[in-house]
């Protein structure tokens, strides 16, 4: 463990990291893996997505970590490094380092596709699909309200930013804005992509660097030098020169005060003989105070020599380990490079080996494709031959079947026949009851194809042929006398024409014709419900539109001038009552319109009508 403060203990081989991957996936494991394997550290590597997607749950995984455990490191790659920094300014009281491998600064301002309809369509459902880096998940809308306020935070702790300049989903413009405000922060740019598979190998100089910034450093490192080695201070031998002035010193004062007790005893014999002996004693003391001071001036220069000394022995101990450590990091410098070459050469060789591997497998690959063409060729010639077999026996069966046929299946037949021959003309007796200068009648042989309308099959056609009904006009003039008056004809269960609306039917198909040829649509007033007959619709959901200006429909995106115009056939025509459909009416108004299933509801024309709406408000 790294113990920043600790001038005993700096930069080694083990770090504890706490790592916070983004979304790349398995890239991001092969980072975790270079950490443990290839540089032996503790890696924590958690779940970043376990509280959510957003960069505020993500920073809370972190945050929790780093409250429960130490780390020496917290490093995070993508959108885990703007977690990674988010919880630096949340924990400035931790003691760490932070490493952020292009980080996903600007994160509101980057995310792809924010266009103002997308971004609105997410605010209005508060989900939005993404897909990439392997991943197929839903965003919730908290995602974007979090990164809105956590995209550019401001890291609390010494900060190292890896980011490539070939970087195409986070700009690396993003991470030098960071670099230039923040004093604390240093950008490495590096030639790679985001990432960053060619740049892993940079990570142990770039930490070592980002480390090695933590303390003293001279007194760090001659303090560890000495608890390393275990050195301890030499005495330091007394200058020759020095030795001899103060022990010379010392026999001058011996001397002075044998000649002391000498004249003392003098002048008690003389009992104060004269003035003169007692100056003499006066000055004999003086030159003793004199030599008194003179011996501890020397003494001051002794100790300052030996001090230093010490300190002369401390650098030249320092320069030495210095010089030692210099050494063995050109010798792991040169050792490093020499297995990276052979790394190289290796990895040429094996890429060598696998370039004419793929080229044997591709000329293989090619050899059984031609294979595969001819036995093809020859299976599709198989198939012709026993079609044409088979064909063959086809018409000698039929031949046999047309011989033979059985009495009772050609009595049958023939029954049938007469029956809807004896219906047909007994409906054909009706003809008469019907009021023609209602629904006029057929010129030319003119006719439509009246399946298409709900509850008319091929006999009710042939049926309605005989009373004189064959086209879509005819049914669509159809009130509701006439229709009993046909219901009865068809010998249906009473009011079931009235009831599937076939007159409103054959409208709607004559207006969606006409806008179909491009000629110009006269639309009756009247309830809408009876221009479109399309009882799904519900308009009470919707809302008419009779009294209201008609909205220029063409905004909405995948909807022309074309399909306005058979909308407006249906009745509806304003961006309001488009922005208020239901899934129900999306799949009527689909249906009507003869698109694919589900187009309209995929092409989400309410959201989108909705969105327009609130910019012309």
């Amino acid at each position: 463990m790294i113990s920043f403060g600790s001038p005993s203990v700096t930069w080694g081989d083990f770090v504890r990291v706490l790592f916070a991957h983004g979304f790349e996936g398995s890239p991001t494991g092969s980072k975790v893996a270079y950490m443990r394997d290839a540089l032996g550290w503790d890696v924590t590597a958690p779940k970043m997505s376990q509280l959510g997607w957003s960069i505020a749950s993500q920073t809370e995984v972190l945050i929790r970590h780093m409250d429960k455990e130490q780390f020496d490191l917290v490093a995070g790659s993508s959108m885990g490094g703007l977690a990674a920094a988010n919880a630096s300014s949340m924990r400035p009281g931790a003691a760490i380092r932070l490493l952020l491998i292009a980080p996903s600064f600007g994160l509101s301002e980057n995310w792809e596709g924010m266009e103002e309809a997308g971004r609105s369509a997410w605010k209005h459902t508060g989900e939005r699909r993404y897909t990439g880096f392997e991943l197929d998940i839903i965003l919730p809308w908290e995602f974007m309200e979090s990164a809105e306020k956590m995209s550019w935070p401001k890291t609390a702790h010494p900060t190292a930013i890896m980011h490539g300049i070939n970087d195409a989903v986070v700009p690396i413009s993003y991470s030098r804005k960071v670099a230039e405000e923040c004093a604390n922060v240093k950008l490495h740019e590096v030639d790679d992509n985001h990432r960053m598979k060619e740049s892993l190998r940079l990570i142990p100089d770039i930490v070592a660097g980002l480390m090695r910034g933590a303390g003293d450093e001279a007194a760090t490192l001659l303090e560890e030098i000495h608890n390393r080695q275990g050195i301890t201070e030499e005495k330091l031998e007394v200058p020759e020169q020095l030795s001899t002035g103060v022990s010379g010193v010392e026999e001058q004062d011996f001397q002075v005060a044998d000649d002391v007790d000498d004249d003392h005893g003098s002048i008690s014999d003389a009992a104060n003989k004269s003035e003169e002996a007692e100056k003499e004693i006066q000055d004999m003391q003086a030159e003793m105070k004199r030599l008194e001071a003179e011996m501890a001036q020397k003494q001051e220069a002794l100790e300052a020599s030996k001090e230093e000394m010490r300190g002369q022995a401390a650098r030249d101990r320092a320069e030495s380990e210095e010089a030692r450590l210099e050494a063995e990091a050109r010798a792991e410098i040169e050792e490093a490079r020499k297995r990276a070459e052979s790394e190289v050469v290796a990895a040429k060789v094996e890429a060598e080996v696998a370039f004419r591997k793929a080229e044997v497998e591709e000329a293989e690959a090619e050899e059984a494709r031609k294979r595969a063409e001819v036995e093809e060729a020859e299976a599709e010639e198989a198939k012709a031959e026993a079609a044409a077999a088979e064909k063959r026996v086809g018409e000698a069966i039929q031949k046999a079947e047309i011989a033979g046929r059985d009495i009772e299946q050609i009595a049958a037949e023939a029954e049938k026949e007469e029956r809807e021959g004896g219906i047909l003309e007994r409906v054909g007796l009706r003809s008469e009851q019907i009021n023609w200068a209602q629904i006029g009648r057929v010129e030319n042989g003119e006719s439509d194809d009246l399946t298409r309308i709900n509850g008319i099959d091929n006999f009710t056609q042939k049926k309605l042929g005989v009373l004189g009904i064959r086209t879509f006009g005819q049914l669509s003039k159809m009130n509701p006398e006439v229709a009993e008056v046909v219901n009865d004809a068809l010998e249906f269960m009473p009011g079931r024409v009235t009831e599937l609306m076939w007159a409103q039917q054959a409208m709607t198909f004559i207006g969606l014709e006409e806008v179909g040829g491009d000629s110009q649509i006269v639309v009756a007033e009247g309830d809408d419900s009876d221009k479109v007959g399309l009882n799904e619709i519900n308009w009470t959901q919707i809302g008419r539109a009779e009294d209201k200006e008609p909205d220029d429909l063409t905004k909405i995106q995948g909807l022309d001038e074309l399909i306005q115009k058979k909308l407006n056939v249906m009745g509806i025509h304003t961006l309001e009552q488009i922005s208020k459909m239901d899934n129900v009416t999306a799949d009527a108004v689909n249906g009507a319109l003869e698109f694919m299933s589900g187009r309209v509801t995929k092409m989400m024309w309410a959201q989108q009508a909705m969105t327009l709406i609130e910019q012309c408000d």
